[in-house]
C-alpha cells in the first residue's frame, strides 16, 4: 500500500473531516477551522488545492467567553449530486470549546456549490440557531437531509424550490456534536437511516413524511452511536459503531441489523466507501482513544471475507494517521481520507525545528 500525505494548504484548516468526488475528478473537502475557509478543493492531476470557503455561507462567528473565536466545520456533510454540484451543510466546532451562547448563533447553512459555474446557492438555515452535523441526498439529488446538534434535529429539504419540507427530532443525548448520528445515509428507494435514543436505527421515508424510531439496533455492548454510514452494492446499508468500532449491515425491507466484524478493538469506525463491489473502511481511535492508530480495511460483500491492509501511514514524512474522519473513492479507484482529532508533535525536515498542531492532511491512498 502507497500512501502520499498531501498538506492541505487551506489557511485556517485544522482538519479534513467530510470528502466527495465530483463528476469532473476533483476531491472535495470539508474543514473544521476558520469561518470563510470550511470548503476546498483537491486536482489529483497536478496535486493542487484551493481554498472554497468564499464561496459559500458559513454561520456568524462565535467568540466564548474568553473571547476566543470557535472553530467551524462541514462535518459529514458533503455529498456529489447526480448533476456534478456539491451539497453540503456548515456548522460549529462545539465540542472544541466551552462556554458559549447558542442564541448569538443563526444556525447552519444549507449550500450547493456548482463547480461549472464556480458559485454556490445558499439554502439558507433549516433549524435556527442548530448548527449540522451531517448531510446526504436521495438517489436523484432531489432532496437532501440532515441533522442538527445539540438537539437532534433531522430535517428535509426539497433542493429544487430550497423549502424545508420536513423538520422533527429523534430522542439522543443533548451535549456536544457527538450525542447523535455521526452519519446519515440513503438506501436505493431513498429511505434515511441513522441512530437514536440508545443505539436503535431511525428511518425516515419522505414519500410518506414519516419519521420512525424503530426497535432495531446497532450491535455492540453500550453502543448508542453510528459512526459510519455507506449504501452497499449489494442494496444493504453498511456502518461503523463509535463506542465499540463494529461493523455491520442492515437490510433495508426487514431492518434486520448483522454484525460482521470489529476490526479495532476498541472504538471508532468512522470511515467507509465502496469500490469495486467492495467495502473499503478506516477503523482507529489512536492515542486519543487508547487504541491503535488508523488503518485500511477491506470486507468482500459477496464472499463475506474480511482483509486488514495496513496502517494509513506517510513513507516519505512519517506521518501516520490517527483518526481518520472521512473518506472518498476517486474516479481513477484511488482512496482519499481526511484526518480529525490528532495533535502531534511535527518535525519540520528543512529546519529541525518542531511545532506541536493538528493535522490537516488529505492521504492519498493507492491500495
Amino acid at each position: 500500500m502507497k500512501v502520499q500525505a498531501v498538506l492541505a494548504g487551506v489557511p485556517g484548516a485544522a482538519e479534513v473531516v467530510s470528502l466527495t468526488t465530483g463528476a469532473d475528478g476533483r476531491i472535495y473537502g470539508g474543514t473544521t477551522g476558520a469561518k470563510h475557509h470550511l470548503l476546498f478543493t483537491y486536482d489529483p492531476g497536478n496535486g493542487a488545492i484551493r481554498d472554497l470557503g468564499d464561496k459559500i455561507v458559513s454561520a456568524n462567528e462565535l467568540h466564548n467567553f474568553e473571547g476566543k473565536p470557535v472553530e467551524q466545520k462541514i462535518h459529514h456533510a458533503l455529498s456529489t449530486l447526480p448533476d456534478g454540484r456539491i451539497a453540503g451543510g456548515t456548522g460549529q466546532n462545539i465540542a472544541g470549546g466551552r462556554h458559549m451562547k447558542i442564541n448569538e448563533d443563526e444556525g447552519g447553512h444549507v449550500f450547493v456549490y456548482d463547480p461549472k459555474e464556480d458559485a454556490a446557492r445558499d439554502y439558507g438555515v433549516p433549524v435556527p440557531h442548530m448548527w449540522i452535523i451531517n448531510t446526504t441526498t436521495s438517489p436523484y439529488g432531489q432532496w437532501l437531509y440532515g441533522m442538527t446538534y445539540f438537539q437532534n434535529d433531522f430535517f428535509a429539504i426539497d433542493l429544487t424550490s430550497g423549502k424545508v419540507v420536513f423538520h422533527d427530532q429523534v430522542h439522543g443525548g443533548i451535549w456536544g456534536d457527538s450525542a447523535c448520528s455521526h452519519t446519515i445515509a440513503c438506501d436505493r428507494d431513498g429511505v434515511v437511516y441513522g441512530s437514536c435514543r440508545d443505539g436503535n436505527l431511525f428511518t425516515y421515508d419522505n414519500r410518506k413524511r414519516k419519521l420512525t424510531e424503530t426497535d432495531a439496533k446497532i450491535p455492540g455492548h453500550e453502543t448508542y452511536r453510528i459512526d459510519a454510514l455507506v449504501l452497499g452494492p449489494d442494496g444493504l446499508v453498511y456502518g461503523g459503531t463509535w463506542e465499540t468500532g463494529i461493523l455491520f449491515s442492515v437490510e433495508p425491507k426487514s431492518l434486520l441489523v448483522r454484525e460482521i466484524c470489529c476490526p479495532n478493538s476498541g472504538p471508532r469506525l468512522p470511515a467507509l466507501v465502496v469500490r469495486d463491489g467492495k467495502i473499503y473502511g478506516a477503523a482507529g481511535g489512536g492515542t486519543q482513544y487508547g487504541t491503535r492508530g488508523a488503518f485500511l480495511f477491506e470486507y468482500d460483500c459477496k464472499t463475506g471475507k474480511y482483509r486488514e491492509i495496513g496502517p494509513i501511514v506517510d513513507a516519505e514524512s512519517g506521518v501516520a494517521a490517527e483518526r481518520v474522519h472521512a473518506m472518498t473513492v476517486g474516479l481513477d479507484g484511488t482512496l482519499y481520507a481526511g484526518e480529525t482529532g490528532a495533535t502531534r508533535t511535527l518535525i519540520d525536515k528543512a529546519t529541525g525545528g518542531m511545532a506541536t498542531g493538528m493535522n490537516a492532511y488529505l492521504y492519498v491512498i493507492n491500495a
